[in-house]
């Protein structure tokens, strides 16, 4: 798996505006005029321009881990002004030619429950996502790859996993498998019957899994300034900088019965709920956590991109990319240290969890 990441200009694509996209962030769809294959660019925030960078370190870093999820690169294309704007390109997840659907889980919850707070997302609990995902007919190795999806978020401080933020991907044609025996279903007897009747046409028309991890670029400490990173690396005891990684923002969009949670907190309490998911996903992030290799990643993700700079300020006197989008050394020393510090906590919880 390729560490430095690989920018590609993408202007002359086509883009196709007729195409849904995943997750809230303003996408396009662009087609690679020589593939023809489709690809979605994920524009930067405008309050955080590099914030690309981040989505591209967290789906290189998951899959140093080995997990399933969507590969990010750096893109970028021209402004109306002529000047270069940064984002990230990603392949399509599914295979619309083969009558595939990508169904966000928010579209599941809707159903579930008419009224579903979609603008702030105070619906979104555990327990209905367990329910949802039975419902769309989830099996095993699914249920354990979201629940590494959320040891994954807790540790690269994902604040910003909602309902929009993970999907099932599914096709028509006959069901071949089981719903999972879903023991949070059967124990609500009267949200099973209700939706006894849409389980039962999920078992006759479709066959689903969960989609790869996606949207992963709300982490990594990526709506702080370069000099509030500085403050609190500089610290003498890193007060501020341990409050930001552990103390009562560091929280999981997911719910569970009814509350907010810090993700050590929800980590530990599906440790107690669901061991057989839980405690095999933390296992195997703990695990792939190398240290060596990360800092690598974080020290040449954006070295092609660089030395492609300085190639083009040399040979036309024009900036590839302009300093707002650039990665610096004191976000790169942060993100490094941020992640050394979350693993740590991550094996806290594991000593926790054998006691």
């Amino acid at each position: 798996m390729e560490l430095v990441g690989q920018h590609v200009y993408i202007d002359h694509w086509v883009t196709e505006a007729s195409f849904s996209t995943y997750g809230k962030r303003e996408k396009d769809v662009r087609i690679d005029p020589g593939s023809r294959k489709r690809y979605f660019y994920k524009h930067s925030d405008k309050r955080y321009p590099w914030d690309f960078w981040c989505e591209v370190i967290a789906s290189k870093l998951g899959r140093i881990m080995g997990l399933d999820i969507a590969s990010y690169e750096p893109a970028y294309t021209k402004d109306e002004l002529g000047g270069y704007v940064w984002g990230c390109f990603s392949p399509l997840l599914h295979d619309p030619e083969a009558g595939e659907e990508f169904v966000h889980g928010e579209s599941y919850l809707q159903f579930m429950k008419p009224d579903f707070d979609v603008k702030k997302g105070t619906d979104h609990n555990y327990e209905m996502v367990r329910q949802a995902l039975s419902m769309a007919g989830a099996k095993e190795p699914d249920l354990l790859r979201f629940h590494e999806m959320l040891v994954f978020d807790a540790l690269i401080c994902n604040r910003d996993r909602h309902q929009a933020n993970w999907a099932i991907i599914r096709s028509a044609g006959k069901y071949k498998g089981l719903l999972v025996q879903d023991p949070e279903l059967d124990r609500n007897k009267d949200q099973a019957n209700i939706l006894k009747r849409f389980i039962d046409e999920v078992r006759k028309m479709l066959s689903a899994r969960l989609a790869p991890i996606y949207d992963s670029g709300t982490s990594l400490g990526h709506n702080l300034l370069d000099d509030k990173m500085e403050r609190m690396l500089a610290e003498k005891h890193r007060k501020q900088f341990i409050h930001f990684a552990t103390g009562p923002k560091a929280t999981a969009h997911i719910r569970m019965r009814g509350r907010v949670m810090r993700h050590d907190q929800l980590l530990h309490l599906l440790s107690i709920t669901q061991p057989k998911l839980l405690v095999p996903a933390l296992e195997k992030i703990i695990g792939a956590f190398d240290v060596t290799r990360i800092a690598t990643l974080i020290e040449t993700v954006d070295q092609a991109v660089m030395a492609e700079a300085v190639r083009m300020r040399a040979a036309t006197g024009q900036e590839l990319i302009p300093q707002a989008y650039i990665l610096t050394p004191t976000r790169k020393t942060f993100i490094r240290e941020l992640l050394y510090l979350r693993h740590q906590e991550l094996c806290k919880l594991r000593e926790q969890i054998r006691a």
